[in-house]
């Protein structure tokens, strides 16, 4: 299936919104700039000023007093404070420069009023320090010059203080519209921000998108073509481990015709020979002595129990008539038994107690699973325990074997796929079940074996 995908371009308008919020952040930072350079060469040194003024004149007004009271002689003193009263007050109609204090001129109309006058409050009160100093006589405490003097110097001080807190007043309020300037553009920057953020996201969001679908597209395509590869490899690996498998089945087979070939000659071959001799004996013995009929008999009856002993031995290892008559567990138990008694390997099993009924065919594969188990335990384990466990359920069953051996090496199994553990695969995927093999060196061998039962009846029944 093919999807057709749109690419997307960032739009034209994107880029003007992004020169937008660039100027607004820009004019904002510029705008700040400027009013602090505003604050700190105007205001700043304009209340500067309007503070010298008021200390220089205080100043002068106390050394015009102990100059009185004849505690100071010192007139230069006094009129350099004027001097620089003067000049402060000029800078601040005017501006000035001094040393490294810059002042620029005061803009606001009423307030420059309110300076001229001030100004004019100190060349009067500069006057009126000379006319008591000139006239020291007639100017002292109480006097109508020292009454005239200290009114002027109140007036002087009022309005001195008025320019200060108005100064301060303009500067708050700069400040102030300052701040709602600042935050207006900094908002509307950030809000456009904003907008270009979102815009480029979902932008963003829409290409990855994009490119997710490409990518996912790429990646089943190359998953598919894996999947495929690896189909091919395992088809050919499961033909080569059938034909190994067949192989195997019929050497199996073969070594098993010898086997019971081999038993029949050697035991009931044997067996039969002796019971026909006996019966040679018998005959000639009744010619000559019929008392030894009793003795011929018992040892003839020896014979035919010993025959019949070795022709169950041989049908119990074709196939247990217990896992006909008594079913699956009754079996694996018996065959532990007998696994320990041959070995010398304890064999501990743990079964239900409910009797358990399963297919026919489903309980003899499950044996022969446990039997090639024990099997390859006693060949190549080194093992001296062996753990065996069955939990039947009505959705399925869990058969698990494990050994405390030499275990086997994951790398090595992999690549060998023991014919033994082949069979036991076989025999379970057949009934759609599933092998499960857990081992490390020297850390013994787990088998599980697990088997749904969902697909078969009857599945599982308790006795009655």
């Amino acid at each position: 299936m093919t999807t057709k995908i749109k690419l997307l371009a960032i739009p034209w308008w994107m880029y003007l919104l992004m020169g937008i919020v660039g100027i607004l952040l820009s004019g904002a930072l510029f705008y700040s700039y400027n009013k602090a350079v505003r604050m700190n060469t105007l205001y700043a040194p304009l209340i500067n000023a309007s503070v010298e003024v008021e200390l220089d004149v205080t100043m002068a007004h106390l050394l015009v007093e102990e100059i009185l009271n004849g505690d100071h002689f010192e007139e230069a003193q006094v009129w350099e404070n004027y001097a620089r009263a003067e000049w402060y007050v000029k800078a601040i109609l005017h501006g000035g420069e001094r040393a490294e204090e810059i002042i620029l001129p005061l803009q606001d109309k009423e307030l420059r009023l309110i300076v001229e006058d001030l100004n004019r409050r100190l060349a009067e009160f500069k006057n009126i320090s000379k006319e008591r100093l000139l006239k020291r006589e007639v100017s002292g405490s109480g006097t109508k010059i020292d009454k005239r003097y200290n009114r002027i110097f109140a007036v002087f001080l009022k309005e001195a203080k008025d320019v200060k807190r108005k100064l301060q007043h303009i500067m708050a309020s700069d400040l102030v519209r300052f701040r709602y300037t600042h935050f207006a553009l900094v908002a509307t920057g950030l809000f456009m921000g904003l907008v270009v953020i979102t815009t480029l996201y979902r932008q963003e969001k829409l290409r990855a998108n994009d490119f997710f679908k490409l990518q996912e597209a790429n990646n089943d395509l190359e998953n598919e073509i894996e999947e495929r590869l690896k189909a091919e490899k395992e088809l050919k690996d499961s033909r080569e481990h059938l034909r190994k498998l067949s192989n195997q089945l019929q050497s199996i087979r073969e070594d098993e015709k010898t086997r019971i070939a081999r038993e029949v000659h050697d035991e009931l071959g044997q067996m039969l020979t002796g019971l026909k001799m006996e019966l040679s004996c018998l005959e000639n013995d009744l010619k000559q002595n019929p008392d030894c009929l009793s003795e011929k008999v018992e040892s003839m009856e020896g014979l035919i129990d010993t025959t019949i002993n070795s022709v169950r031995r041989i049908a119990t290892e074709l196939r247990p008539q217990i896992l006909d008559v008594c079913g699956l567990p009754e079996a694996m138990e018996w065959q532990a038994r007998d696994f320990q008694t041959r070995t010398g390997i304890t064999c501990e099993i743990d079964i239900p107690d409910s009797d358990v009924k399963l297919d026919k065919k489903l309980s003899t594969s499950l044996f022969r699973v446990f039997q090639e188990t024990l099997t390859n335990v006693a060949r190549h384990a080194e093992a001296n325990k062996v753990e065996v466990s069955l939990e039947v359920k009505s959705d399925g069953l869990m058969m698990t074997i494990q050994d405390n051996g030499i275990g086997i090496d994951p790398r090595e199994y992999k690549i060998s796929k023991s014919l033994g553990l082949l069979g036991i695969q076989e025999r379970i995927n057949f009934w759609n079940g599933k092998v499960v093999i857990r081992s490390q060196p020297n850390q013994g061998t787990t088998i599980e074996v697990s088997i749904p039962l969902k697909s078969y009846e009857p599945i599982l029944q308790e006795s009655y």
